[in-house]
C-alpha cells in the first residue's frame, strides 16, 4: 500500500510539473496580445504620419468600422463612410507638408490595454489650398483605436484640436440641424 501510495504521489509531482512547465501563463498571453496591439498601432500611426499611402492607410481598418470625430459631432458606421471623410485620396495638390520628409502628425503617448491603444500628440503645420494650417490654435489630437483579434480596427474616435473657425461651423450646424446632421461637405449619398 505505501509503494502505491508514493507512485500515486510521484505521479501527481510529475502531472503537476509538467502543467506547470507546458501550461501557459495568462499573463504572457495578455502581454503578447497587448504586444500586437502596441506593434499595430504604432505601424498605423507610423503610416498616418507619412500621410502618402492612402491604401495601406485603409488597411488597418475592418469594413465595418465605426468612427467618431468627437468634436465635430460626426458618426460614420463603415469604412466607405470614413473614407468619405478623410479622403485623402480625392485631395490631390490641396493638402501638403512642409517638407516631403515631415511627418504629418507627432505621437507623443501611446497607452495600450487590451485590445485598445490610445495616442496622444499634435498635427504639424501644413498647406491646404495654399494656405498655412499652423499650430496657432493648437492641433493636439487624442485618437482612441480598438482592435479586433485580427489586428484590424474595428473602432475609432478622435478628438482633434480644431481652428476657431471649425468649431464655430460645428455647433451652427448642430444648433440649427441638430447632433445627428452630417455637416454638408460630407457626401455620404452613395458608396463607391
Amino acid at each position: 500500500m505505501d509503494k502505491v501510495i508514493k507512485g500515486f504521489a510521484l505521479i501527481l509531482v510529475l502531472g503537476f510539473t509538467w502543467v506547470g512547465c507546458n501550461g501557459t501563463d495568462p499573463s504572457k498571453k495578455i502581454d503578447s496580445k497587448e504586444q500586437q496591439v502596441r506593434q499595430r498601432a504604432e505601424a498605423f500611426f507610423k503610416t498616418f504620419a507619412e500621410r502618402n499611402d492612402w491604401e495601406k492607410f485603409c488597411s488597418y481598418y475592418r469594413e465595418d468600422l465605426v468612427f467618431r470625430d468627437i468634436i465635430l459631432q460626426i458618426d460614420l458606421d463603415s469604412l466607405w463612410k470614413f473614407k468619405r471623410f478623410y479622403k485623402w485620396d480625392e485631395e490631390g495638390d490641396r493638402f501638403a507638408k512642409l517638407s516631403p520628409d515631415q511627418e504629418h502628425l507627432e505621437v507623443e503617448t501611446l497607452v495600450v490595454d487590451g485590445n485598445t491603444a490610445v495616442a496622444r500628440g499634435r498635427v504639424n503645420p501644413f498647406y491646404y489650398d495654399g494656405n498655412l494650417i499652423d499650430t496657432d490654435w493648437g492641433m493636439d489630437f487624442t485618437i482612441w483605436l480598438r482592435f479586433d483579434d485580427n489586428l484590424k480596427i474595428i473602432e475609432q474616435r478622435d478628438w482633434f484640436e480644431y481652428s476657431p473657425e471649425v468649431l464655430e461651423s460645428t455647433v451652427q450646424r448642430c444648433r440649427e440641424n441638430g447632433f445627428e446632421a452630417i455637416p454638408d461637405w460630407l457626401d455620404l449619398s452613395t458608396e463607391d
